[in-house]
């Protein structure tokens, strides 16, 4: 039988706490402008003090006639009645003139009687009195004259209670004695009339000696705890003021934090990334130590935490490019073609992608690079991204001529490689040189990927984010692998969606994306300008070098007969022969330095 893997399916706590940590602004912002307004409260708000008096209300042994045995008792009296007769109108009124005796200044009966607040404790026949005013004089008067008010008033309420049952007895009596007299004398005493009325007058008069002695007796309270001068006001409540704000604060600043999260476009954590993209996170540098300028990642070293996650990634990548035997690729032999007579050898091309303008794409692709060279394999990083600065900055190289002239030009891509000292075992096609645009979305950006793969195991192509340019459109079709970089805090949710996007409908294989703490926000996208002719499709020359039909020293070759050709090509190749007799060791064509060590220069020649 299948049990039901543990686990629930909503929010785990650590991503309420990663919430936090990315929106604590807000919660803090809540706490203190909670705070803030509580304490502005307690300065603003006047100072309100509370007496309060204690009244037992006692039963008067009248209960059928009061109604003292209706509603909650406590023994024969009704305590929620005696509530609301202390603050009826007529108490009120009571108390007002009480109160204004006592503190000189008048007050009517709806001032007092909104102050006022009655209180039974449980299991009691006790009444607290609470009164509130501006001042502890005025609080105690109002208590004080509430207590005396109410025990006036129902001490004449029993006292009215008993004199008119008095009244009413003494009345019935008389008329029965009347009644009796009517009767005559002789027959009076054999009349069973007469005997009623005699039993029922001297029922009668039992009832009215108790009452008169009641009335003289009854007690119907009194004032157990009196009125107390307060010593602190009651309210404003300082800690208590300030701790209800801040919670109110608190809940404020959390909703605020939940509703802008959720509202939020962006991507923030490794967890939020690889759940919205269903794709594993493979590489995390978003806890690396900042580099120098603060700057995050610098070229990560093997011996660095950081380099060793990039070995761990680019072991995967050349796992998943292993053919049987664990080989990248077949052996090349001396014609360029694979040792086993099968043809060519392929290396493989790795597109990073970028999804944020900026540093954080051609990082990756940089730290990628060299962590794939350091395995021993032929390594080529391509700088198909204008913003160029990235990959001087980590590699110590300056701008020079690349891709732009490789593709418009025509000239030799290993003659503008470069192996960089920070990573010699890496090479490098930059960009080209400064205001140079390399027309990556031509038909000639793919041809020159085939050729590429001849020369390296592995092409690492570096491309913008495809909502500044469609490159990756453009080599997406002669790509292997693309690894979508994230920059967290700044990469949106739909702009990683779209990447993953065209490497589904390229089926280019996304085994899974690499997060780069936030980077430097980027300068605008440089102006760039066609480094010469329009491009076209790269092809080999009998020398080897890649050329483009659209070359205009081509094309004028084309137009010569065939002696006249035959003597300019000696002429030019003469006065090449010339150029590179004078030209030092690490120096291009051009006359333009390049970094590259010089064993290297000397074994590429």
């Amino acid at each position: 039988m299948d049990t039901p893997a543990p686990g629930s399916p909503g929010p785990e706590l650590k991503e309420y706490t990663a919430l936090l940590r990315r929106r604590w602004r807000p919660v803090a912002a809540g706490v203190l402008g909670g705070a803030a307004l509580a304490l502005a409260g307690v300065f603003a708000v006047p100072s309100a003090y509370t007496s309060t008096a204690a009244v037992q209300v006692l039963p008067t042994g009248m209960a059928e006639f009061t109604g003292e045995r209706s509603g909650r008792l406590a023994g024969d009296v009704n305590l929620d009645t005696e509530a609301q007769v202390l603050r009826s109108e007529e108490v009120s009124a009571a108390a007002a003139e009480l109160a204004a005796e006592a503190t000189g200044s008048p007050a009517t009966a709806d001032d007092l009687r909104e102050n006022v607040d009655v209180t039974v404790p449980s299991n009691s026949n006790v009444l607290e009195i609470h009164y509130t005013a501006g001042s502890p004089e005025a609080a105690r008067a109002g208590a004080d004259a509430y207590s005396r008010a109410y025990l006036g008033q129902r001490a004449e309420r029993v006292d009215g209670l008993i004199g008119a049952h008095l009244e009413a007895l003494r009345g019935e009596r008389e008329r029965l004695e009347e009644e009796l007299g009517g009767v005559s004398g002789g027959a009076a005493s054999a009349d069973p009339r007469a005997e009623v009325l005699r039993q029922e007058a001297t029922a009668l008069g039992g009832g009215i000696a108790p009452l008169a002695a009641l009335r003289g007796t009854v007690e119907t309270g009194r004032v157990i705890t009196p009125a107390d001068l307060p010593e602190r006001a009651s309210s404003p409540n300082p800690p208590l003021w300030l701790a209800a704000g801040t919670a109110l604060g608190l809940l404020a600043g959390l909703g605020a934090a939940v509703v802008r999260d959720r509202l939020d476009r962006r991507l923030h954590d490794t967890e939020e990334t690889g759940r919205l993209s269903g794709l594993p996170v493979l590489l995390d540098l978003s806890s690396c130590a900042p580099q120098r300028g603060g700057r995050t990642p610098g070229l990560l070293g093997e011996n660095e935490t950081g380099g060793q996650r990039v070995q761990s990634l680019v072991h995967l990548v050349r796992a998943r490019g292993a053919g049987p035997g664990g080989s990248v690729r077949p052996p090349a032999a001396a014609d360029g073609t694979a040792a086993d007579g099968e043809g060519p050898r392929a290396g493989r091309v790795l597109v990073v992608a970028a999804t944020t303008p900026g540093r954080s794409g051609t990082a990756a692709a940089v730290n990628v690079a060299a962590a794939l060279a350091r395995t021993g394999s032929e390594t080529l990083l391509v700088c198909a991204d204008p913003r160029s600065d990235t990959v001087g900055e980590l590699l110590g190289l300056p701008e020079g001529p690349g891709l732009a002239e490789a593709l418009v030009d025509g000239e030799d891509p290993g003659d503008l490689e470069v192996r960089p000292e920070a990573a010699p075992r890496l090479r490098v096609l930059r960009h080209g040189r400064p205001g140079a645009a390399a027309p990556v979305q031509d038909t000639a950006m793919g041809d020159l990927l085939g050729l590429l793969r001849e020369q390296a195991d592995h092409i690492v192509v570096a491309v913008p984010p495809p909502g500044e340019r469609a490159d990756v459109h453009a080599v997406a079709g002669a790509a292997d692998l693309v690894l979508p970089v994230v920059e967290l805090g700044r990469t949106l949710r739909a702009d990683l969606a779209d990447l993953l996007a065209v490497a589904d409908r390229f089926a280019l294989e996304a085994p899974g994306v690499i997060v780069l703490p936030r980077q430097p926000l980027p300068g605008p996208l440089p102006e760039l300008a066609p480094a010469g002719g329009a491009p076209s499709a790269p092809r080999r020359t009998t020398s080897g070098v890649v050329r483009a039909d659209g070359d205009p020293q081509e094309k004028a070759e084309k137009e010569q007969d065939p002696q006249e050709a035959e003597d300019a090509q000696d002429a030019q190749d003469a006065e090449e022969a010339g150029r590179d007799g004078a030209a030092e060791p690490g120096e291009a064509g051009d006359g333009e330095t390049v970094v590259v060590p010089a064993d290297v220069a000397g074994a590429r020649r």
